[in-house]
């Protein structure tokens, strides 16, 4: 504005005026010009003036907004979205519209809520996970749940979802046209709540729980409106990190909203019980818990994350008395933190229950006279009539109260002693048991505990008889105390057979009980959890059939278990844990080689870690348990795509680190970051780059050595060392043998020599094996394998050997691989024994090729390395080998080349009299024929190209 400046500043001056005076209520305005320029009647006709003109444009742009609304929704009458057209505008929310429509395909008369979606970031990515989770909406059937029925994208690009449509006013609407007592409005709460609670149980949260989204319709029942859509319309992106939860792509009712969601941290069911508890309170008082002055993102954050809820007691309720229960009730659901509510919706509507039948709410936790007085309100017509017959029942019941006293005493001593028994086994195998599992050097302590606890055991399984309790304590106790026996799982003392017996005598005690109890979730659950221990426990007993079929039991049970109702994330996980364990018993690791139900096992159990963690975020033990599963990934990838199988390892070690530092000083993570390494380093020989394998070996060999040296009776730690020490033997020998490079002379020798080393060091580690071992055929034939790996060292550097023990060794090998419970690992032993041992004269490729040829048959062709013994046994008898169209089932050219190349190492080693590394067929690389240095192999494979 130009002009002088006395016409400047009054300018100035009666816009100022005219701002502060718009701020205020109609009603105020006029009591303020006066007092602001009432002595001044130009100054007051100037801004009397700019008011009304101002007044006159709001109300001229709200009519033509409302005009073109209207226009729009006439346009809007009869479109067709999908099989739907729409009717009319019923309302409109933050994600868009929503109207009534009716189906128009002709297929069936059906009148629906359509409500088109405005999102304007809805990319490919996204309408697919909307496509999915819309069918699990669509499956939550519930009396009181407005079911999704349909959704998809319109013609015009709009995401669309088509809901029941319910004729009804929003509860607190309905609550005060009835005029609804406290005791009616608690009612109909406790309806809602059932709602929820069906919703939480499979696995969705509302999210915006709120009355507009409660509406009780005719039939006087409620009816949830909007169940998952929020979540259902949320971007794949709209994490706490990212810019749009920021940008408003987390939606929620302020008033309603819970700490979390307005700092934009996870959300999970605490927040639902939050936004319930807020209902609650507008149900009880007609107010909200907190006075905000505007809902501006600061207020929200200041008011909903620091003030606490104003007590419902203190505010008038025109509709009944709010006392002390029903305000702690409120107050717990509107805790701060997540963990201090009510932990499911059943637990919330128990206390309501409570309270509405005169019992002790759990959220008041009163005195003794606060739970009489309960009583007395509950019986009071009841002890009224019973005082009257008091007095005539004393004479009588004086005669008997003494025998009634001598019995009581009797079963009080009988019930003591049998709680005492209890407690002790309890406390000493959780609690005691639980603090020496962390503690180095402690399995000699867990020896005396098993000594000291089994007499009690005993005298208890003696008394049960059909008790549920006490036959869930012994169930418990002696899956324990198999674990500590020779579960290879836990710090064990290597007895695997007294630790299978202790698991069949808990199995013996669960099969009736849960016969009686098909559908107890505890019961369920201790007969799983024996089960799974049992399978663990025989993994290396040399029957992994038993194992499998023991933990394909127990992963049933576990299904049972978490199909019940309120699921929690513990369940989840422990379920998770049995189909991981099954996938290690299933794989190559310890002989079923099935490739394909090994990768299901593990996918279904990282399918339910992240559903575990989806129901509570902050579970730790799940964030422990995910870097565990992608370790297993890696482990079946890690023979043919050694790559693939480092990004795993890197993947879990990564995650491992990123857990809080009192997590990771744990006994079992310690150990687990040594493993992790030992498998870098593994992933990395395979590559054929060893110094990087070394690296990662050394970094792992001092905590299995500090292991050792704590607890040398801890046969878990001293298995570890040997598997770390056979990784190490196993990577200088291939370096040795040149697997993707050609060493000179000097060098070679260096690596054998150090190879040979290695093998020493592991040589004794298995003799405390089997020292320590009750039951240690596993341990004889790793020994068999490192006595024949030794003997080919020693004949390559020009050692003399000792040809009376390899033949010992070949024999034990054989014997294990032609017996009736034979697993492919046997197999593989026992094929590579027969082409590599020393002298070459107690070498029998014809019993190695029948041997190979059992293996494919055992593992379904379904396993890379026994193709390539089968292959490999065929050159070195000279008989037909398989075609390639045999093995097109591997995906791939790298695959092919991988059998190849296995193939040709193997031909080599037995062309030159030398012995080839017995794990070359199970650890084969995607590599070309035309990688292998040196002029000797190309000559071979051009020999065997033609």
């Amino acid at each position: 504005m130009t002009g002088p400046p006395a016409d400047r500043q009054r300018y100035l001056l009666i816009e100022s005026l005219f701002n502060q005076v718009c701020a205020l209520d109609p009603g105020q305005r006029e009591a303020a010009l006066m007092s602001l320029c009432g002595e001044d009647p130009a100054l007051l006709a100037e801004v009397r003036l700019l008011i009304r003109c101002s007044d006159e444009e709001s109300a001229l742009a709200r009519q033509r907004a409302a005009t073109r609304q209207e226009a729009a929704d006439g346009a809007a009458r009869g479109r067709r979205v999908g099989p739907y057209a729409l009717d009319r505008l019923l309302g409109r929310g933050g994600m868009g519209s929503v109207y009534l429509a009716r189906r128009a395909d002709g297929q069936f008369e059906q009148q629906v809520a359509i409500k088109l979606v405005d999102l304007p970031l809805a990319s490919d990515l996204f309408r697919e996970r909307f496509r999915v989770e819309r069918q699990i909406l669509a499956s939550l059937a519930h009396p009181f749940i407005a079911r999704l029925l349909d959704g998809g994208v319109a013609e015009s690009g709009e995401l669309f979802l088509a809901m029941e449509y319910v004729d009804g006013v929003a509860i607190t609407d309905y609550c005060a046209r009835h005029a609804l007592l406290i005791p009616e409005r608690l009612r109909l709460f406790l309806d809602v709540l059932s709602a929820v609670q069906f919703a939480h149980q499979n696995l969705i949260v509302h999210r915006d729980l709120k009355p507009d989204n409660i509406l009780i319709a005719a039939d006087e029942t409620p009816r949830l409106l909007d169940f998952g859509t929020a979540k259902l319309l949320l971007p794949l992106s709209a994490d706490p990190a990212s810019g749009l939860t920021q940008l408003g792509f987390n939606p929620f009712t302020p008033n309603y909203a819970s700490p979390e969601q307005i700092l934009g941290q996870p959300i999970s069911i605490g927040s639902d019980i939050y936004s319930l508890g807020v209902l609650l309170y507008v149900l009880l008082t007609g107010e909200n818990p907190y006075e905000m002055t505007n809902v501006s993102t600061g207020e929200l954050v200041r008011v909903v994350c620091g003030v606490e809820p104003r007590r419902p007691g203190a505010m008038s309720c025109p509709f009944g008395r709010v006392d002390a229960d029903l305000d702690s009730i409120v107050l717990k659901a509107l805790r701060k933190e997540p963990q201090e509510r009510y932990p499911t919706a059943e637990s919330l509507a128990a206390d309501i229950r409570a309270y509405l039948e005169h019992r002790p709410v759990a959220a008041r936790r009163g005195n003794f006279r606060y739970r009489a007085g309960k009583f007395v309100q509950r019986n009071r017509w009841s002890l009224a009539g019973m005082s009257l017959l008091l007095f005539t029942l004393l004479a009588g019941a004086a005669g008997v109260a003494w025998q009634a006293h001598i019995a009581r005493e009797q079963r009080q001593m009988a019930d003591e002693r049998a709680a005492d028994l209890r407690e002790l086994s309890n406390s000493l195998l959780t609690e005691l048991d639980q603090a020496l599992k962390d503690i180095p050097g402690s399995t000699g302590a867990q020896k005396i505990l098993v000594t000291r606890v089994l007499d009690h055991l005993d005298r208890m399984a003696q008394g049960a008889h059909g008790d549920r309790q006490t036959a869930l304590d012994l169930i418990s106790a002696y899956t324990q105390l198999g674990n500590v026996q020779g579960n290879v799982y836990y710090q064990n003392e290597g007895d695997s057979v007294g630790a299978s017996a202790t698991f069949d005598r808990a199995i013996a005690i669960a099969a009736p009980l849960t016969k009686a109890h098909p559908d107890d979730r505890e019961v369920l659950r201790a007969e799983a959890a024996a089960f799974e221990a049992k399978g663990e426990s025989l993994s290396l007993s040399g029957d992994p059939m038993a194992s499998a079929t023991a933990l394909q039991t127990a992963v049933q049970l576990y299904d049972r278990v978490i199909g019940l109702p309120a699921v929690t994330p513990q369940l989840v996980f422990e379920a998770a844990i049995a189909y991981e364990t099954l996938g290690n018993e299933v794989g190559e690791d310890t002989g079923l080689a099935d490739a394909d139900a090994c990768l299901a096992a593990y996918r279904h159990a990282l399918d339910l870690d992240e559903l575990a963690l989806r129901l509570d975020p902050r579970y730790l033990a799940v964030r422990r348990g995910i870097p565990v599963m992608h370790m297993h990934l890696g482990n079946v990838v890690l023979e043919t795509e050694p790559d693939q199988a480092l990004a795993e390892f890197r993947l879990a070690l990564q995650m491992q680190q990123a857990l809080p530092e009192e997590a990771r000083q744990k006994l079992n993570q310690v150990q687990f970051h040594a493993i992790l390494l030992r498998k870098a380093g593994q992933a990395y020989a395979e590559m054929g780059r060893y110094p990087e394998a070394q690296a990662a070996f050394s970094q792992a060999m001092p905590v299995f050595q500090q292991l050792v040296a704590a607890d040398p009776g801890n046969a878990n730690a001293l298995a570890n060392l040997w598997r770390l020490q056979d990784a190490v033997s196993l990577s200088f020998e291939r370096a040795g043998d040149g697997g993707l490079s050609d060493p000179g002379p000097a060098e070679q020798r260096r690596y054998r020599l150090a190879a040979l080393g290695a093998l020493g060091q592991q040589a004794s580690s298995l003799r405390k094996l089997i020292g320590q071992s009750a039951s240690h055929d596993q341990w004889d034939q790793a020994m068999a394998i490192l006595v024949i790996r030794t003997g080919a060292l020693r004949a390559q550097l020009g050692l003399p050997g000792d040809p009376a023990a390899m033949e010992r060794s070949l024999q034990l090998l054989l014997q294990a691989a032609q017996g009736p419970k034979a697993a492919a690992a046997d197999i593989d032993a026992a094929v590579a024994a027969e082409l590599t041992v020393e002298p070459a004269t107690l070498r029998d490729p014809a019993i190695a090729r029948r041997l190979a040829e059992r293996g494919v048959d055992m593992t379904h062709h379904r396993a890379v390395g026994h193709e390539a013994l089968l292959r490999a046994t065929s050159l070195a008898t000279g008989a037909p080998v398989p075609p390639m169209e045999l093995f097109a089932r591997f995906d791939g050219e790298a695959a092919r080349v991988a059998l190849d190349r296995a193939c040709l190492l193997q031909h080599l080693g037995a062309y030159a009299g030398k012995a080839a590394d017995e794990w070359l067929f199970l650890n084969v690389h995607p590599r070309s024929l035309a990688s292998l240095a040196g002029p000797g192999v190309r000559a071979i494979a051009d020999a065997l190209a033609g």
